[in-house]
């Protein structure tokens, strides 16, 4: 049976160690970026998409494990981009959307292991996930991805209906949101 647990829930401390190791496997595994030029370059993207959010909202981080405490996938994010500098710093382009983030103003970032895809599970850390926005007033969620990238259809299917497309440093980003 899986359940999804918050990052401050975990169970025995002897696990999270284990459990925070398969997070980063999937963080990594899920990633478009394979290569780094150093291991700081490494250590830096994780932490602007994972760390941070560990630190800073463990209690908006959610893992889904299996019963023998097994990461399948993980979920975070924060309930106002707006409030965050340290943040905006680590992605300068939440620049390009502030005008969105007063409809859209939480964020997330999603993971799932290659063989928990097209299971739900995604879907169900989602639900989870908005369930906590919404208990934190978040008005909507938004998520940044590029416009071919293969979880724009997942999102979409997920009620994430507003879309901008901005271009940035030679990059096409898609901004998605959902109202809450």
């Amino acid at each position: 049976m899986i359940k999804v647990k918050s990052l401050l829930n975990l169970g025995p401390s002897a696990e999270k160690g284990r459990i925070w190791s398969g997070v980063e496997k999937i963080f990594f595994e899920s990633s478009s970026k394979k290569t780094f030029a150093t291991p700081d370059e490494k250590e830096a993207f994780r932490f602007k998409y994972l760390d941070w959010y560990a630190k800073h909202h463990p209690e908006s981080f959610f893992i889904a494990l299996e019963d023998n405490f097994v990461p399948l996938g993980y979920i975070c994010g924060v309930a106002d981009t707006r409030l965050h500098a340290d943040l905006a710093a680590l992605h300068p382009w939440f620049a390009v959307f502030a005008d969105c983030f007063e409809r859209f103003p939480a964020h997330l970032h999603i993971n799932c292991s290659e063989s928990s895809r097209g299971h739900g599970l995604g879907s169900t850390l989602l639900t989870v996930f908005e369930n906590h926005m919404k208990s934190q007033n978040a008005p909507g969620i938004h998520l940044v991805t590029s416009p071919e990238a293969r979880n724009v259809g997942f999102y979409d299917k997920n009620g994430y209906k507003f879309t901008k497309t901005v271009e940035w440093k030679g990059t096409t980003l898609l901004l998605m949101g959902k109202s809450l």
